[in-house]
């Protein structure tokens, strides 16, 4: 090859190469598939429950301020995963994101930096069920959020969801600064509950929603949940009657109707009543309706129609399977006013 042709070439190569880049900021594209970082990154004092949490963000939104991107919304969409019971063992050498992967990416792209915290959780809150302290399943959860001991559990603080959020805040604000995860942590170094979306499935969504009515959030998004019934007392758990820091129209549950996992499908409704959701108005099936689904903050699905298994009716609302299925109900309860 000559002269003339290699430096034609040359050229031809490197303007591929600055076209590729362009279209595709790698960057970019690796924080919105999820980026994992292992709890013991960001406090070595944890030791157990070391699986990642994951982080996602659309650097055009929140860095570039690109206009053709969704606008930075300056919130913090927080995914609580479900249940992970201590004898369901990882693979070797899979980092698995969980099942609401999809979900997650979906609120990157609508501006929300996002975090699936990785926390203790391999014990259910359907534990108190049988419990006569109408305060058992309130008890248990807070402590996974600040760290406690009750009859079932004990966690410490440095194991507790707070700590976890906090110190992973902390280490994203040194070393992805650009991204200014430091808006999410008060001036003394808390959480800045106010700019935060909490979001979950199943025992997840239960603590989504007792930390909207411990702390005003920017929104609680509950999947197959909440799930707190007393089938001693034969009543929804009593924390859901207490007075809400958040307002109740910034609450948004999405169930199946033949998930009974935790409680009935019945007792589910009578949880959400207990909430007073139904005062925002009827549960609303979205095969039956489109958005905004009547502004309900009770949506339901009986997908696919047919008799299905509860296990898999749980997870049926978050599962990356269903994203084309359900984006649109995940997009109304980030989005709706």
């Amino acid at each position: 090859m000559n002269c003339s042709l290699l430096l034609r070439f040359f050229l031809f190569a490197c303007l591929t190469s600055s076209a590729a880049t362009a279209q595709s900021d790698p960057q970019t594209q690796q924080a919105l598939d999820g980026i994992p970082i292992r709890p013991s990154m960001t406090d070595a004092a944890i030791q157990e429950f070391d699986n990642p949490h994951w982080i996602y963000i659309n650097r055009d939104s929140v860095v570039r301020h690109d206009a053709k991107a969704t606008a930075d919304r300056h919130e913090l969409l927080l995914w609580i995963p479900g249940t992970q019971p201590s004898d369901v063992k990882p693979q070797p050498g899979r980092v698995s994101r969980g099942g609401a992967n999809e979900f997650c990416k979906l609120a990157a792209t609508l501006g929300y930096h996002v975090i699936s915290l990785s926390y203790p959780n391999t014990i259910s809150a359907s534990i108190c069920r049988n419990e006569n302290d109408p305060g058992a399943f309130e008890a248990f959860r807070m402590a996974i959020i600040q760290g406690g001991e009750t009859a079932h559990i004990k966690v410490s603080r440095t194991d507790s969801i707070e700590n976890r959020l906090i110190k992973l805040l902390r280490l994203l604000s040194e070393r992805r600064a650009r991204e200014e995860w430091a808006q999410f942590l008060t001036k003394d170094g808390g959480i800045q509950w106010d700019r935060i979306a909490v979001a979950g499935q199943s025992q997840g969504g239960g603590h989504a929603a007792l930390l909207a009515i411990h702390h005003k959030v920017a929104r609680a998004l509950c999947f197959g949940a909440p799930k707190d019934y007393s089938q001693a007392l034969q009543a929804p758990a009593a924390w859901y009657l207490k007075e809400p820091a958040t307002a109740k129209e910034r609450f948004f549950t999405f169930n199946h109707d033949q998930d009974r996992q935790g409680c009935t499908p019945a007792q589910q409704i009578e949880n959400l009543k207990a909430l007073k959701l139904d005062a925002l108005g009827s549960p609303v099936h979205v095969e039956d309706s489109k958005p905004p689904f009547n502004k309900s903050r009770i949506l339901m699905t009986n997908y696919p129609g047919t008799k299905v298994d509860s296990l898999t009716a749980h997870g049926t609302m978050i599962s990356a399977r269903n994203k084309d299925l359900f984006g649109e109900v995940w997009r109304y309860m980030l989005l709706q006013e």
